[in-house]
């Protein structure tokens, strides 16, 4: 597999993991159906806040271990990235972008059924999490394919 194959792979495992481990800690003891909703929606926005910074933290942490990794490994350096490239990411994003709007608009309507503030949230980490796999397999599928 070519570099971008497997960063793609790397990535999508990430995109999972992140989240999981982050929110698994963070929700672990916490009793959110005895909140009230101002009381969920300051929770959720300190949640969310720390997670972005928890996750740019971590996934730059992640990309750079990948790339000290294959160079290591392969002793190669990392490729460039060429038009070829930009290519695939610009077509990937465009779709991704697409499916994190669903989830937004799947929040805003769980608020409209007068669900809880945390079915927002939920579907709005879902919408990100769905949206950099699909991102993510798609470039697998344009690498794969020779794009």
């Amino acid at each position: 597999m070519s570099y971008h194959e497997n960063r793609n792979l790397v990535n999508m495992a990430a995109a999972i993991l992140v989240p999981a481990v982050y929110f698994y800690s963070r929700l672990n003891n916490v009793a959110l159906s005895s909140m009230e909703s101002a009381e969920l929606l300051k929770f959720w926005g300190k949640q969310m806040m720390i997670y972005i910074l928890v996750a740019i933290g971590v996934r730059i942490a992640i990309e750079i271990l990948y790339a000290i990794a294959y160079s290591a490994i392969t002793k190669e350096s990392v490729p460039k990235t060429d038009e070829r490239d930009k290519m695939i990411e610009l077509k990937s994003k465009n779709v991704s972008q697409v499916i994190f709007i669903f989830g937004i608009i799947g929040g805003m309507g769980a608020l409209a059924l007068e669900m809880s503030v945390t079915m927002f949230f939920v579907s709005f980490l879902v919408g990100g999490v769905l949206a950099e796999l699909v991102e993510n397999t798609i470039q697998l599928v344009y690498y794969k394919r020779g794009f």
